[in-house]
């Protein structure tokens, strides 16, 4: 299957579940810590293995996609799916000014001030 000019490739898709612990191997234990930014601006998701007590990070990818939804803080049309939301159903998205929101699958926008 090939993929859209503006979309990763396939094996390279967010997945719903949770990744395997790089210890001791067990998805089921794995939760979302959350994202985090090094001083050199690389981007993570932060995971903890809850069996284990192992913490690691996984580097965050932004791909563009066309006719992406405006951002809804500043309404730029320049925004990009960056994953699948950790915490709610949906698309993670950001903008070129740094903004994130959530996209659900019902097309609706949710704001992380909302989320919690």
């Amino acid at each position: 299957m090939s993929n859209p000019q503006n979309f990763p490739p396939v094996e390279q898709w967010p997945t719903v579940t949770p990744p395997d612990c790089p210890l001791c191997q067990r998805p089921a234990d794995a939760v979302w810590i959350g994202p985090a930014t090094y001083q050199d601006g690389t981007e993570v998701n932060v995971w903890r293995c809850r069996a284990c007590r192992h913490d690691w990070h996984i580097p965050t990818r932004h791909w563009p996609v066309l006719n992406g939804p405006d951002c809804p803080y500043c309404l730029t049309k320049d925004t990009c799916w960056a994953a699948h939301a950790p915490d709610v159903p949906g698309d993670l998205w950001t903008c070129d000014n740094g903004h994130e929101f959530v996209l659900t699958p019902e097309g609706l926008i949710i704001l992380p001030e909302e989320a919690g």
